[in-house]
């Protein structure tokens, strides 16, 4: 039996200015997150002066924190100049996304309890 429009998936339609809004949100946290080790990269500025590979790193660092805010900003104002009816299915996109959490937040589900949540998303070492 062939295959029949009303037989696939409804697409889940998302507008444009939300997603790029769940992005943007999530490179602000990821920014505030490398913000909160600096104390801890810091720690290792004593040894830097000796290591100019270790002074490299440290400017990498605070590097990474200033591009994950600009790219959260400007995420956030294509969304806000998005115009309101774009809207596109993120599914296919959102496979490529392995960790759970993360997938949850972009798709706009709410997470799971703290119980509840698979473990494995991250590695810890």
């Amino acid at each position: 039996m062939p295959l029949r429009a009303s037989m696939l998936p409804q697409p889940t339609l998302t507008p444009v200015a939300e997603m790029l809004g769940r992005v943007s949100s999530e490179l602000q946290d990821l920014a505030a997150q490398v913000e909160r080790l600096h104390p801890l990269v810091s720690a290792q500025g004593g040894q830097a002066s000796s290591e100019p590979q270790l002074v490299q790193a440290l400017q990498s660092f605070d590097h990474i924190e200033q591009k994950l805010r600009c790219l959260a900003g400007f995420l956030a104002d294509l969304g806000d100049a998005a115009a309101p009816g774009w809207q596109l299915d993120p599914e296919a996109a959102l496979v490529a996304v392995n960790l759970s959490e993360l997938a949850t937040r972009l798709a706009g589900r709410r997470p799971l309890a703290q119980d509840d949540a698979s473990f494995g998303d991250y590695e810890l070492f």
